[in-house]
């Protein structure tokens, strides 16, 4: 039986270098030398919160490189991260030292995993030095060379660095991280597989609509990286005012008008292609997906879909896209990931972030995602979540009647949970479902075919 502690949060053992990896950090025990460990919130950005306890615990300002591959013959695997520490600290944290690597053997060390997982990091880092393995902030020494790059950047804005920054999220191809100056913060993002189309995308929205996404400073092609200025404003919350709620509606439906007749360039830049036409095409190979994926549920709740009611499901999602893309609302930009943390408000102007789930396709999806998180967090208020669609809904008056604004309000429930399952892309490796996205997955269709069904109930008893 665990302790609570090890329920919500999971153990890392700490593979931590400096001085190009010459030296690693080392707990010292009466049986000998151990990696050192930290405990990390369960189902957090791995990267932040193993930086920031280990500069809460041991007093190191650090960077995180990358995470060594779990033996897959374990029953009970040992996680370990790379990590590499940015300052050369003259005394080492109590009941630590640095080890010199090259006079380190196995006699040293108390588990002979330790030992195994060293050289294993060792023999990585030497790949990813060489070019043989894809990412740069995999190597040691990447925060010195972007560090430099930044304060160019940084320079041309009037801008110094103060030396602070704070490492949020990362992997040896993908970099988050915010440096402080003696004014505006700045943002430091890198992009690579599967998002790497976020660099274009992200490039070419901040250039046609700037009034609604960061002010970029500056971009580096080889490591498919921007650096931004932080947008002015306060995330949506449960605290913020209708208002504030409001602001981020009428924004999200200004800067999606701005994009109209861009749909192909936008398409052409990453976004990705979802209009009605282009999701009837994928409505049989998703649910085919999702017939694969419910047969091989193994748990009996909740019920599996069974073939009977996912061939229903498709024939009352095309339906819904023929009805759609009939409609006088124009495809236009649209974010799949349109929560209250991608929105910062100021005011009445609203900066959007985070732009790798960008779409071109019904507007109204956007709004459908918002509107489901604002319903989570301010509690199922109607009057309030009316307002709220009114803000949305006035600025689309000029392509179409109220009648069909309605008409494409009811359908949004379940076509934008459609457009989100296809969007998401992980259907499309079958041989390769996870458990946690199979889950996902299923929960998903689920929730489709009980917005048809609801859909299908208003249409019986609606009263010409």
């Amino acid at each position: 039986m665990g302790t609570p502690a090890q329920f919500d949060h999971d153990v890392f053992r700490i593979l931590l270098y400096r001085n190009d990896a010459t030296e690693i950090l080392l707990e010292i025990n009466s049986d000998g030398l151990r990696i050192p460990s930290v405990l990390v919130p369960a189902h957090s950005r791995i990267a932040e919160e193993i930086t920031a306890a280990i500069r809460s615990g041991w007093n190191l300002q650090t960077v995180y490189l990358f995470t060594l591959p779990l033996d897959g013959l374990s029953h009970d695997p040992i996680h370990y991260q790379v990590v590499e520490s940015c300052r050369l600290e003259p005394t080492p944290p109590a009941g630590m030292q640095w080890h010199p690597v090259l006079s380190l053997s196995v006699d040293n060390l108390q588990d002979p995993e330790d030992s195994a997982a060293i050289q294993n990091s060792l023999t990585t880092l030497d790949r990813y030095q060489r070019g043989e393995l894809p990412g740069v902030f995999g190597k040691t020494g990447w925060l010195r060379m972007v560090t430099e790059w930044v304060e160019a950047q940084a320079a041309t804005a009037g801008l110094r660095l103060t030396g602070e920054f704070r490492q949020l999220n990362a992997s040896p191809t993908f970099n988050l991280t915010r440096f402080e100056t003696d004014g505006p913060t700045l943002w430091f993002k890198a992009v690579g597989e599967p998002n790497l189309h976020e660099y274009r995308v992200t490039l070419k929205l901040a250039s046609l609509f700037p009034g609604f996404l960061p002010q970029i400073l500056g971009t580096r092609l080889e490591w498919n990286a921007w650096l931004a200025l932080a947008a002015e404003g306060c995330q949506l919350d449960a605290n913020s005012a209708n208002n504030a709620w409001a602001a981020a509606a009428e924004n999200l439906a200004l800067l999606q008008i701005s994009s109209f007749g861009r749909r192909f360039e936008l398409i052409q830049a990453g976004c990705k292609d979802l209009r009605p036409c282009s999701l009837m095409n994928l409505v049989d190979l998703f649910l085919d997906a999702m017939t694969e994926l419910m047969e091989r549920q193994t748990k009996p709740s909740p019920a599996p879909l069974s073939r009977k009611e996912l061939f229903s499901l498709g024939r009352d999602i095309s339906s819904a896209l023929q009805q759609i893309g009939e409609c006088a609302i124009p495809n236009t930009l649209g974010h799949l990931d349109m929560n209250p943390g991608n929105v910062l408000v100021c005011g009445t102007h609203c900066t959007f972030l985070d732009w790798a789930e960008a779409y071109i396709g019904p507007p109204f999806f956007s709004f459908q995602y918002l509107l489901e998180h604002f319903r989570r967090i301010q509690g199922g208020h109607w009057q309030k979540e009316k307002s709220l669609v009114a803000s949305y809904a006035r600025h689309w008056t000029r392509f179409a009647s109220a009648r069909e604004i309605n008409a494409a309000f009811r359908l949004m429930p379940l076509l934008a949970a459609f457009a989100y399952g296809v969007g998401i892309g992980s259907w499309r490796n079958r041989e390769s479902f996870q458990p946690q996205s199979a889950r996902h997955l299923r929960s998903l269709t689920r929730r489709m075919k009980c917005e048809a069904d609801s859909l299908q109930e208003r249409r019986l008893t609606c009263v010409p």
